[in-house]
Formats: structure tokens, sequence, C-alpha cells
């Protein structure tokens, strides 16, 4: 409801008439008239007169309400959670921008729709775009941490400017933010420490291993953050090397549940660099790897449990995975291998093994749209 909807509304509630109101107010009907069209808004000077006149607060006049706020951040929030079931990368990104806009105030937001726009860029596949999207998000993240006094808001702005400094090589900038990050203690770790010498037997057991899983979860990540950027350095292959060994070691019998995507791609991306060393037999043998792992991941559904010795009492569902994108991850590669920085790849006999003699692109019309999928 706009100001002058408000003001017909309370006016009407009073039995009065335009004239009655603008004679109250010192101001002709007509002016009262074009308020109430939208016309015109009533000058500032005019606000607290109204409110006086009607005896309601300046916030009830622009039809503000502290609740009808909170329901729609909730509606709101509840979309975005149901965008990391759905994986619809763009749908997300439409939600916080919409509420970036609803609540400009709001920093938290404000950082989500940073976050989404940096997301979508690292798969973009058009590097002009991709820059362009990058450089959108380093300067919502400067906004939140410029404005935001919430600590933990500002070191996830900081985590996402120092993200796009470093693919821009940018190092000594990001850097600079880097030492603006404010100490926040997260102690959900002590806490599992704490906790599992708390308890015994199989429970401890069970505690230790999914605490253990986390560990490694974290540090996967840590290897693999480097592998999807548009440089590939020899930190990053070793980076990769490293992070597939590590799943062998935890995972011995190859069964490695929601981490085969990720070691999908990464047996991928060493097929590329190895087909241009003229290490085919090594590349061959990634890019079957590649394909038999985005083969387990696809046909993971519903709830399962890891047969890893190391893991063996941990269990988890495919319903609580945070989904960043629709297609499989069989699609994905297709996807990937279609792309110009695979030409040397589709030339291996195992290209034509697995797809056949026909041309990934398309057979797979799929766009990239995963957030953790950024193999450029």
């Amino acid at each position: 409801m706009t100001i002058g909807e408000k003001i017909r509304q309370l006016r009407r509630g009073r039995d009065m008439t335009q004239e009655e109101l603008a004679s109250s107010l010192g101001v002709a009907y007509q002016t009262v008239s074009k308020w109430e069209t939208g016309a015109t808004s009533p000058d500032l000077g005019l606000i607290v007169p109204i409110a006086r006149l009607f005896r309601v607060t300046t916030d009830e006049l622009f039809d503000y309400s502290e609740n009808a706020d909170k329901a729609r951040l909730e509606e709101l929030d509840a979309q975005y959670q149901e965008t990391f079931h759905t994986g619809d990368l763009r749908e997300r990104m439409a939600i916080s921008e919409q509420a970036a806009k609803e609540f400009p105030s709001d920093m938290m937001w404000l950082s989500r729709y940073g976050w989404d726009i940096w997301c979508d860029a690292i798969v973009l596949p058009d590097k002009e775009a991709y820059l362009a999207a990058r450089e959108k998000a380093i300067g919502i993240f400067q906004t939140v941490i410029e404005r935001t006094q919430d600590m933990e808001v500002k070191a996830i702005a900081i985590d996402g400017i120092v993200q796009c400094l470093c693919y821009a090589g940018k190092k000594a900038e990001a850097l600079e933010y880097a030492e603006m990050l404010p100490d926040i203690k997260y102690p959900l770790n002590k806490k599992q420490e704490i906790r599992m010498k708390c308890l015994e037997g199989e429970e401890q057991k069970r505690e230790r291993q999914r605490y253990l899983n986390q560990l490694f979860f974290d540090l996967f990540g840590y290897l693999t953050g480097d592998c999807w950027s548009w440089r590939f350095d020899e930190f990053s292959r070793a980076a990769t090397e490293t992070a597939i060994k590590l799943v062998k070691l935890f995972f011995p019998n190859g069964d490695c549940m929601n981490y085969a995507n990720d070691l999908s791609k990464l047996y991928l991306r060493l097929s590329e660099v190895l087909v241009k060393e003229g290490n085919e037999p090594e590349a061959e043998a990634c890019l079957r790897n590649a394909f038999d792992y985005a083969r387990q991941y696809d046909s993971i559904q519903g709830s399962y449990a890891y047969t890893s010795p190391l893991f063996s009492m941990v269990t988890g569902s495919t319903d609580d995975w945070a989904v960043t994108g629709q297609t499989t991850a069989m699609e994905d590669l297709a996807s990937w291998l279609s792309g110009p920085g695979y030409a040397e790849v589709r030339q291996l006999s195992a290209y034509k093994e697995l797809f056949g003699e026909t041309d990934c692109h398309d057979r797979f019309a799929v766009s990239r749209s995963s957030c953790a999928d950024t193999s450029q």
C-alpha cells in the first residue's frame, strides 16, 4: 500500500472529505487528490502533521509493519533454502536479488546475492561474462564490508571478496581484506571433541567417525578449492592428485558416495592436462575413472551408508545434499567435454568408447549450472 492509499484509507475511516483534510493541513484539496491517486507524495514536512491528525505513527502512515517484514523475510528464506534442494542456482540468485532490493539495509541478503553472483560467474562458459560478474560480486562484497556491523556477515563478505580477488590475480589486495577478517570463533569442533570424551562404546565410535568425516570433508574442500580456476597451475595439479590419493586412502573400496561427483571432475581435469603432455595412456585411464565416478554418483538415491572401515557407522541421505545444479554428473561430464578446452581429450579412444561417435554437445545440451563444478 502506497502512502497515498494509506491516507485515503485513514481519511475515509474518519468520514473526512478531501476538502476537510486539505483544510486541516493547509493545502489545496487538489493536492490531497494527487496524493491519493499516487501522482505526487506529501512533502516531508507534512508527514508528522498527517500522522498526528490521524493519531497513527509515521511507520503506520507508511504502512510499515515489523511483523509483515518478518513474515516476508521468512518467506524469502524458505524459498532460498529450497533452491539448495532443487539445485536451481539462477532461481537462488533471483531470490537473493529480490530480497536485497526489498530490504536494502539487510547486509546478510546482500552478501548472499554477492555469493550467488560469484558462484554463477565461476561456471560461465564466456570469459567476458565471467569477468563482468566477478567485478559485480566484488563491488557487492565491498558494500557489505563497509556497511555491516555484524562481524559474522562481514566475515562472509570478506571470504567472498578474497576469493574473487585471488581469482583475479590481485593477491596483495586480497591479503589486505584477509587481514580485516574478524576474530570470530567457531567452537563446533571443540564441542565435538568434548562430547566424544563423554561417550562410550558404539556411541563414541560413531561420533568419532562423524568427526573424522567432517575433518576429511574440510581437507578435501581445501585441496580442491583451486582446482576449478581458469589457471590450472603446479599447485592446483598437486592438490588435485593429492585429493584423489586421499579419497583412495580413506575409501579403499572405491565406494566414496558424495565425493564421487568431485572425483569425476578431478579425473577429467587430469585427463585434460595429461593428454596435452602427450601421456595418452594415463589420460585414457583418467577419463574412464571420470566416467565411472560420475555414474556412481548418479546411482546414489535416498539414504546411504559408507562402507569404508573408517566411516562404517556414518550414514547420509541425498535428500540432505545441498544441490547446486539441475543436471546429472554424467550430463555435466558430457557438457564439459563438449568445450574447446577438451578438444584433444575427445580424440582419445576412451572418449569414443564411452560416448560413441556422436559428439557430447549434441547428446547432452545442458548448461554448466553447478557452483562446485567449475572446470574452466
